[in-house]
Parts: structure tokens; C-alpha cells; sequence
């Protein structure tokens, strides 16, 4: 792997050693998406909280990726910008790969071809900040590209994120779960990595929060990784399920209690508004 910015840094120091560590970290991987980095890079420039880096991860990508990177570092001397590249891991090892580089005590995961709407990193963190017992922060989408719409996520349901994914990789987390769920499973190459990473994080015990406004871009195309885990569901749902096989299985006992629960509580509400001769 192979790390390019605007200054070399000296000697084997690690990336987040070259300068004070800003507080959000943004990993952006990029693999056959040259022609939305520029785009999706600006929206982080664009922030109205300032306080973030940027980590560029190059997937071994065909395209222009690394010189639009480049460009990029280039054109913008003051922000703090990286380019990481590597041999193609997949989406999930180059997340890693750019959050293992990355100093933020936050981090944002941002797909190449997505964007950030100006208030995001500033509503997100606040949340962060100001409560302690929150460790991911979520907000609606807006879906450009294709369609053009708003998207409500779901409130933050442990149970319910174990029937389907509540929300995109897009949302700012403590750096505390990455390193206790063990970063993105890289054997998940076809998808749905972001909802096994966030079922390890509920898993866990760590606890998100939505915020009601659509301050994330989620762009929609004919094709893209998306469509691809869709097209493999059941697998991939197979794969989530035997991973976490004991977290399921603990809600599957809940479930099955709870029937019986009603019974007893309905039994001793009927048994008690009837007088002795009606029992």
C-alpha cells in the first residue's frame, strides 16, 4: 500500500502522526468511480463543520482514480486530503485500509459516487458530542441520479436491523466500534458489508440515533454494488445470519416466549373478573 499527499511524511511515521488529528474522518474508497471522486470529495470541502480529513482509498482501480485524487490534493493545499493505494480488496478492506490510516476519533464512510449534503458533519457530530451514550449517528437520504427522492430511514431498532438495514454505510460512528467489532468483513465482497458492520455494532450493545433531515446523497444508477447484493439477497442474508448466528438465535427465544407471555397475562385477566361459580 502506497500513501500520497500534498507533504511526504518522515520516515515510518503513521499517517495519523503527520499532523494533529482532526476529529471526523472521512474514508472515501473508490474503485471504477473516477468520475464522481471530484464531485464527492467537494461535498466534504463543502461542510460547514470544518474539523474533518479526508482518506482516499484507491481499490487497485483501472480508472483515473489515482490522478483525480491527485488533482484533488493539488487544488486544495489547505485541507487535509490523503490518497492511499492498494491492490483491489474489495469495498470492505479498503474501508479498513483507509480507516486504519486515519486519525479521526468520528469516522464517515462515503461511498465515491455519494455525497454529503452541507450540514451533515455538523448535525452529526453535535449529536456525538452532546450524547455520550449514542455511538452512530444516521440521517434520511436524498436519492439523486436515476430518481430523485427523499428516503425516511427507520428509528434506531436492534431487532428490526436484524430483518433488514436501516440505514447506509454513510453515517458517523465512534471510532470505538470499528475497533470492537472488527472492522468491515472483507469475505463480504458482494455486499451488504455496511449491514453486517452495523449488526455487530447492535450486536455489541452500541446504540444509534436518527436525525429527521435528509443531509446524505445517495446517488441511483442502472448499476452498481447495490444492485448486485440485491441480486444475491438471500445469500448474503444466509451469510449475516450464520455469522451472528447466536444474536439471532437470542431473538428468535424472545419472540417465542412472547406469545405465551400474553396467554398467562390474558388467563390471569379473565380469571380474575370472573366471580368463583363462572371459573
Amino acid at each position: 500500500m502506497t500513501e500520497s499527499s500534498r507533504s511526504p511524511m518522515p520516515g515510518p511515521a503513521s499517517p495519523a502522526a503527520a499532523a494533529p488529528s482532526a476529529t471526523v474522518s472521512v474514508v472515501i474508497p473508490c474503485y471504477r468511480q473516477a468520475e464522481y471522486l471530484t464531485e464527492a470529495v467537494e461535498s466534504v470541502i463543502g461542510q460547514t463543520y470544518r474539523d474533518w480529513e479526508i482518506v482516499i482509498v484507491d481499490d487497485g482501480s483501472p480508472d483515473e482514480t489515482a490522478p483525480v485524487a491527485e488533482g484533488l490534493i493539488a487544488r486544495h493545499p489547505g485541507h487535509r486530503i490523503r490518497l492511499l493505494r492498494q491492490a483491489n480488496a474489495g469495498l470492505a478492506a479498503a474501508r479498513n485500509a483507509g480507516i486504519a490510516a486515519s486519525g479521526g476519533r468520528y469516522i464517515l464512510p462515503l461511498d465515491a459516487d455519494d455525497i454529503l449534503l452541507p450540514e451533515m458533519l455538523a448535525r452529526t457530530t453535535g449529536l456525538l458530542e452532546a450524547e455520550p451514550g449514542v455511538a452512530i449517528a444516521y440521517t434520511d437520504q436524498r436519492q439523486f441520479g436515476a430518481v430523485s427522492r427523499i428516503v425516511r430511514t427507520a428509528d434506531w431498532d436492534p431487532d428490526l436491523q436484524r430483518r433488514r438495514n436501516l440505514f447506509a454505510a454513510t453515517a458517523l460512528f465512534r471510532r470505538e466500534i470499528w475497533e470492537a467489532v472488527g472492522g468491515y468483513d472483507p469475505a463480504m465482497r458482494q455486499g451488504y458489508e455496511d449491514w453486517d458492520f452495523w449488526i455487530g455494532a447492535a450486536e455489541r450493545g452500541f446504540v444509534g440515533r436518527r436525525i429527521p433531515e435528509a443531509l446524505f446523497g445517495y446517488r441511483i444508477k442502472a448499476s452498481s454494488m447495490h444492485v448486485t447484493a440485491r441480486a444475491g439477497h438471500r445469500d448474503l442474508v444466509d451469510q449475516i445470519r450464520a455469522k451472528h448466528a447466536a444474536w439471532y438465535a437470542s431473538s428468535w427465544r424472545r419472540w417465542w416466549r412472547w406469545p405465551f407471555r400474553v396467554w398467562r397475562r390474558l388467563r390471569h385477566v379473565v380469571g380474575t373478573a370472573l366471580s368463583p361459580a363462572e371459573r
